[in-house]
């Protein structure tokens, strides 16, 4: 929890960044070389028999090409901004790295950010996901940097005698339409603190909301604030927000990797309009009509040399005479490629010092930059300091991941929530990782230097109840407009009647959450897996989802998450065409549905309950629901935990359906 100097964090820290570096390259690395390519694509990180076509540019210049499948793509976990690699046999990983930016049905789009290598171009290839260094590396040079940057050293070490008399000083008053009590008290104190401040927000406390009114405030105030987050999506959840507030912001890094509907704030989109850009672009144009000019000419490179200096190939170009076996013409055409080579070198400089103006003069005239936490450590922002920088779900971060932004502000403002999901940590050996920077300051920090929001807007009282109570010391409330209302306030809906008393049980909409003992369920599992899937579960999660549907809800009201992949893929597969929501809890942290159900999967006589026993993924899972949770599990099984043991006896209980 604390450091005794600046030199054993650095190591410390160090140490754990390259563990989980050199285990996700290998994660990769290792599949790829051990499993087949169908293999791999059955487990959706690899696509097989692809055609690559040239499909034009992208925004920023970016090179596209469309990837496709005629009789349609396998079911797979490659998403749009993920980084993947194109080969025709087997990769060897070292293969040219790009982006997906579109997703069909029968084709993706991958950007490259240079020209792509002739390869992709062909028939009968092959895609895979992979990893990507960059962040490693930021990261690291974050840590690093700390030597030079003093200001933080002793809050990061845990030594925070000094921020007392801050917390002592004087109080002013803050009123915000539409925000509760806590959301405003929390604003205060934000602006009041000079170091830094944690927002604590549990589920449906709008930690977000109140984060963008705060920023607003910050802004209004003089401010030039760096805004950022651990995934694309949760950075432009915070953007939408702050643009709803009118506020003027810049969003950097791959569009593609942006919700399409505020493309129109990315610096690539802004960069556009601006002068200084428009005239770059022309100048790489220009380099582009020049490259093809100079493949006419010779290349004045390896033996074509043989020594010789460019002025010497020159010089003796215009002698018009042979020279140690090279004939005349061909030294003249060797220096007309040099000049032509200078000429690019020259436009080549003009253009990037062109476009750089333009950056700078778009991001130091923006009062709020947002981006991830790695793209927070881009070039792009190499010479900017910050008045604050806010980092959002600073919980599903790690700490030197949160350094990169972090230390190019004065002052630092974290929300998060420690009692939902840490960071995802694949190495073993840096596990310690899994401790955000957050959860950290927040076990010694001053009591004034945090603020938990303890109103939720979106569950039942009930559905709140388990979690208020384990995790957040019974401090939320539920607000009156959702504490008492259920599926019969929606528009239409007509609970289904079913021959089935318990299934009719199950629909009751009164009875906000109810667990469902799947007691004749068998786990189970691949020989190469170790994620386990429950093929009862799945027949009764059919179940009940259809006669949700026939209670006429809508499709987008219903989520299904379970803990375990490999149950996910079968539900995906059996429930094709419904239109639900399938995803694991992970996949579910930051989402909402009206209805949810949970598939817990583990059915055996040994009460082995695995990684159910993550309390913190339980948490999530709980409270992603508005007026209905059904959790189908089997309760022999989990009655081996006390937590899960509390959990069932105090909610309804169905035995069959």
């Amino acid at each position: 929890m604390r450091f005794n100097s600046l030199k054993q964090y650095q190591d410390y820290f160090s140490s754990l960044i390259q563990k989980e570096r050199a285990a996700e390259m290998d994660f990769h690395l290792n599949e790829i070389m051990v499993l087949s390519g169908k293999q791999r694509e059955q487990k959706g990180r690899a696509i097989l028999l692809l055609n690559g076509n040239d499909s034009g540019t992208g925004i920023g210049g970016s090179s596209l090409v469309k990837f496709v499948r005629g009789e349609g793509l396998p079911d797979n976990q490659i998403s749009i901004g993920d980084i993947v690699i194109v080969s025709k046999e087997k990769p060897t990983g070292k293969e040219e790295q790009g982006t997906v930016v579109e997703k069909t049905a029968r084709s993706i789009t991958v950007a490259y950010s240079q020209s792509p290598p002739f390869i992709v171009f062909g028939r009968n290839l092959r895609l895979d996901l992979f990893s990507n260094d960059i962040t490693f590396q930021r990261m690291l040079e974050a840590v690093h940097k700390l030597e030079f940057l003093p200001n933080h050293h002793e809050l990061l070490l845990g030594k925070v005698d000094f921020l007392q008399d801050e917390v002592n000083a004087k109080k002013t008053e803050i009123s915000v339409a539409n925000l509760n009590q806590s959301q405003e008290a929390a604003i205060r104190k934000a602006i009041e603190s000079k170091e830094v401040f944690l927002i604590h927000g549990p589920p449906g406390t709008g930690k977000t909301t109140t984060l963008s009114h705060l920023i607003q405030l910050l802004s209004e105030q003089g401010n030039k604030i760096l805004v950022s987050a651990a995934s694309n999506t949760a950075v432009d959840n915070i953007l939408e927000k702050l643009t709803k507030l009118g506020l003027p912001c810049i969003r950097i890094g791959n569009p593609a990797r942006m919700d399409s509907s505020l493309s129109f704030l990315s610096l690539d989109v802004q960069l556009q309009d601006h002068p200084d850009y428009q005239q770059a672009n022309g100048l790489w144009n220009k380099i582009q009509i020049q490259k093809k000019e100079q493949q006419e000419f010779v290349p004045a490179s390896g033996q074509n040399r043989r020594g010789l200096s460019d002025e010497k190939i020159i010089q003796l170009a215009s002698s018009k005479k042979n020279y140690r076996g090279i004939p005349s013409p061909k030294l003249r055409k060797m220096a007309q490629w040099i000049k032509v080579q200078r000429a690019i070198n020259k436009n080549f400089e003009e253009a990037n010092k062109l476009q750089m103006k333009a950056v700078e003069d778009i991001l130091s005239q923006t009062p709020i930059i947002c981006a991830t936490n790695s793209t927070a450590g881009s070039g792009l922002l190499k010479d900017f300091l910050f008045d604050v920088v806010c980092v959002d779900e600073a919980t599903q971060a790690t700490e030197p991941e949160c350094l990169i932004p972090l230390l190019k502000g004065k002052k630092w403002v974290l929300a998060g929530d420690h009692h939902q999901l840490p960071p995802t940590v694949v190495s073993k050996d840096a596990e310690a990782l899994k401790l955000s920077l957050f959860e950290r300051l927040k076990t010694f920090l001053p009591e004034e230097k945090s603020s938990l929001l303890s109103i939720q807007y979106r569950m039942h009282k009930n559905i709140m109840k388990f979690s208020n109570e384990t995790f957040y010391g019974n401090q939320l409330k539920a607000h009156p407009s959702v504490a008492g209302h259920t599926l019969a306030d929606l528009p239409g809906y007509e609970p289904f009647i079913s021959l089935e008393q318990g299934l009719n049980q199950l629909l009751k909409p009164e009875i906000a959450v109810l667990f469902y003992n799947c007691a004749n369920g068998v786990e189970a599992k691949l020989p190469d897996s170790y994620s386990y899937y429950n093929k009862v579960e799945l027949e009764k999660v059919q179940q009940i989802t259809d006669a949700l549907l026939a209670s006429r809800l809508f499709p987008e009201d219903i989520g299904i998450i379970s803990p375990y992949e490999q149950q996910i893929i079968r539900l995906k597969s059996m429930l094709a065409g419904y239109q639900v929501e399938i995803k694991t809890i992970d996949g579910f942290q930051g989402k909402e549905k009206e209805v949810i159900i949970i598939s817990l999967v583990r059915s055996n006589q040994e009460g082995n309950i695995g990684f159910l026993r993550d309390y913190r993924r339980l948490n999530v899972a709980l409270t992603r629901a508005k007026r209905k949770l059904i959790i189908v599990g089997n309760l022999t099984t989990l009655q081996a935990d006390p937590l899960y043991t509390w959990l069932i006896e105090n909610i309804s209980l169905v035995d069959s359906i």
